[in-house]
């Protein structure tokens, strides 16, 4: 109700800025004075709309993990899809999801809050298109609150102010505060299995201003956005499926959890602290040799799904090229430049299949073309 008149007042209002200027005759508005009380009438239902109370909502339904951190709420908003994949596979879509396959996702966060993303800063509002975006928001004012894969994921943080004295955000400190001036937001992913390979995915919003100056100040910015909010989780909830129901990005996932190791010893192998011929070399060569063996034994042990064929070759081939090329290298009684160089030509001959075994398990991006890819960070790139 109270969104409903905020825009049917804004709707008014620009009717009325127009007619101010122009009559707009078709519409019934034959001068510049009726359009003037059109834009009147339009700013107060807009001012009414803002100014409704907002009172504790009652939540009906079953138990869920996000009651433990947001029992009562003031702002909600709730919306669900059905899936048909393994429950499992639905969870691994949430957490992967990028912003690229959401639709709209980039505008509309930008017309929410227009600014350029910062080089090397992230944020929700400006998430990379190929990062997981869960995993953006939590290293942007996010924390992780619950998280149970067979069941339900919740993630939430503090708005309305911020916490003073304290300069990273925590699970406990989201708990902690009940101080006037501030609002508790809490999101979750809820999975329930429905049978006959379907499952219900679900995502909930809930909002707790702490006091009535917090609650006046978010119900404002809540029913200005909350119709572009509402589109946006749609969007995401449809990425999801999307992602759940392509047996590719079950691959794709596969590929990094197997990958991902190697490529973190390679990094670090790479680095300006171990590159070869330094100190730390032989080490984190070695750190490289044990990781790619491992990666290998299990893709060996893995059954192989159709979709996965031309992926797990191209990964194995990947492997191949990183084992026989560092176990040569660890051979060496003594390593030059030349066997560097040698070495480095081994691993760009690898890193073409490597981009082989991932681009040839994503899925399609709804924007066209191919989703990139990123690669994991060095332990020294993270904080």
């Amino acid at each position: 109700m109270a969104t409903a008149l905020v825009y049917l007042g804004l709707l008014l209002g620009f009717v009325g800025i127009v007619s101010v200027a122009k009559p707009l005759k078709f519409l019934g508005v034959r001068t510049r004075l009726a359009g003037a009380g059109i834009l009147l009438l339009g700013l107060t239902l807009a001012a009414v709309g803002v100014a409704l109370p907002a009172p504790l909502l009652a939540l009906p339904g079953e138990r869920a993990l996000l009651d433990d951190f947001v029992p009562a709420c003031q702002f909600r908003e709730t919306h669900s899809i059905r899936i048909h994949a393994p429950a499992d596979a639905v969870y691994r879509a949430a957490r992967s999801v990028t912003a690229r396959e959401i639709r709209f996702f980039r505008l509309l966060t930008w017309i929410r809050s227009p600014r350029f993303a910062r080089a090397g800063r992230e944020d929700i509002l400006a998430a990379p298109a190929d990062k997981p975006l869960l995993d953006v928001a939590l290293r942007s004012g996010f924390v992780l609150l619950a998280d149970d894969p067979s069941r339900e994921l919740v993630f939430g943080t503090i708005l309305c102010g911020r916490l003073p004295g304290v300069t990273r955000f925590r699970a406990g400190d989201f708990l902690e505060v009940d101080r006037p001036g501030f609002c508790k937001v809490a999101m979750n992913f809820r999975l329930r299995e429905e049978g006959a390979g379907w499952v219900r995915l679900s995502t909930e919003t809930r909002v707790l201003a702490l006091d009535p100056s917090a609650r006046r100040r978010f119900a404002v910015y809540w029913r200005v956005i909350s119709p572009g909010s509402a589109f946006i989780r749609k969007m995401w909830l449809e990425a999801i499926r999307r992602r759940a129901e392509d047996t590719r990005s079950t691959c794709l996932d596969e590929m990094k959890v197997l990958m991902d190791p190697v490529d973190l010893a390679l990094a670090d192998f790479e680095s300006a602290d171990a590159a070869p011929g330094r100190k730390g070399s032989v080490r984190a060569a070695e750190s490289v040799l044990a990781e790619a063996r491992l990666a290998r034994e299990k893709l060996e042990a893995v059954g192989t799904d159709p979709a996965c064929v031309a992926p797990r070759r191209e990964a194995l081939i990947f492997l191949n090229h990183v084992i026989l090329g560092f176990a040569a290298y660890m051979g060496l009684g003594s390593r030059g430049p030349k066997d560097s160089d040698e070495l480095g030509e081994i691993l760009r001959r690898a890193r073409a299949h490597h981009k082989l075994a991932i681009t040839s398990s994503l899925p399609p991006d709804p924007h066209g073309g191919v989703p990139g890819t990123t690669r994991p960070r060095r332990a020294s790139e993270t904080a």
